[in-house]
């Protein structure tokens, strides 16, 4: 088993109105869909799948209970992440005490002055370090397509507008909808069916826009990647052309040549201005060459005697021919006869 129950038991939410002004009816929470798929996060943090260092879910809120009024469970750890074992150790240890409800709101209602969040359905559970309940509870809200909503004051007064709304009567309703008091049912209807399509309209032109953007900004990136992935290609080239020349012409052995395509790789220039200032080292064949020149003016030296004494005859024959038949004509007074 990865995941580790905690020793503590959490409240997740009560009755208690928040530093909101407003109240979580614990027996409207939905939890079915929940204990489905019972993530824990930390303060709300919905990975994206965009980086590696979003933080992850913590593991799972197991054993939901409900008790007068009030919903708790217990923490479960995924005992895999580095950073869930991180946050268990602080609720074992009790620097951690708090959780919070992330809430999809289905119904409000305004009961005596008091703003209560009637139903609801629970999407996930968080740890927190600080709330917004005098129980030790944070909320949060999420939209009807789970996005997460800020509990801003402006959001607040809309939903105390919403109600208040629902609580008008028809008289004041249709002027708002631009219908006169005594307008007909069929031209109610005309009309709110009107409202709907533009906003069905508004929708799709925004989807539209949203979706063009959002293709746009790929065909961006892929554009970006394929010029990346041509300029690393002619870089890797440049580099391999400069230090495979080196190896050519003599200046690094072929077992160097890793280490420079490194250094290359890390400041090209410098490589290039380190490289042009190693002389080439000389051929097999030239070294040849020189060790006969060499021999060659040793022998220019040397008369015929010495070389005969020496026994290095032969091998000037074999080396320096021309040398040879001056030494010849020098010693004989004639031309070698061969």
């Amino acid at each position: 088993m990865t995941l580790k129950k905690s020793t503590k038991r959490f409240t997740i939410s009560t009755e208690a109105e928040n530093i909101k002004d407003f109240s979580v009816r614990t027996e409207g929470i939905d939890l079915s869909a929940y204990v489905l798929n019972p993530l824990m996060l930390w303060m709300h943090q919905r990975p994206k799948g965009v980086s590696r260092d979003e933080i992850l879910p913590l593991g799972n809120f197991l054993d939901l209970e409900i008790n007068d009024g009030k919903l708790s469970g217990v923490p479960a750890f995924d005992t895999t992440d580095t950073f869930a074992v991180s946050i268990m150790n602080k609720v074992e240890n009790g620097t951690l005490r708090m959780a919070s409800a992330g809430l999809v709101p289905i119904e409000w209602r305004n009961l005596d002055g008091k703003v209560w969040l009637w139903r609801s359905k629970m999407v996930e559970i968080s740890l927190a370090d600080i709330g917004c309940n005098p129980e030790a509870l944070a909320v949060a809200l999420y939209d009807e397509n789970e996005n997460l909503i800020t509990l801003s004051q402006d959001f607040l007064t809309q939903i105390s507008n919403n109600m208040k709304l629902i609580q008008l009567s028809a008289d004041a309703v249709l002027p708002i909808i631009g219908l006169a008091a005594d307008a007909k049912p069929e031209e109610v209807q005309a009309k709110i069916q009107e409202l709907v399509t533009l906003a069905d309209t508004q929708k799709t032109t925004i989807d539209t826009l949203t979706t063009e953007k959002s293709e746009a900004e790929q065909k961006v990136t892929e554009v970006q990647e394929k010029l990346d992935t041509q300029i690393k290609l002619a870089s890797e080239a440049k580099i391999t052309a400069l230090v495979d020349g080196a190896v050519t012409a003599r200046k690094i052995t072929a077992d160097q040549k890793a280490h420079f395509v490194k250094l290359a790789a890390t400041d090209f220039d410098t490589t290039k201005a380190i490289l042009d200032g190693i002389a080439s080292a000389p051929s097999v064949k030239e070294q040849v060459n020189q060790s006969k020149a060499d021999n060659s003016s040793q022998y220019e030296k040397l008369s015929w005697s010495e070389m005969d004494k020496s026994g290095v005859l032969i091998q000037l024959k074999a080396e320096n021919f021309d040398l040879f038949k001056a030494k010849y004509k020098e010693k004989f007074k004639k031309d070698y006869p061969g």
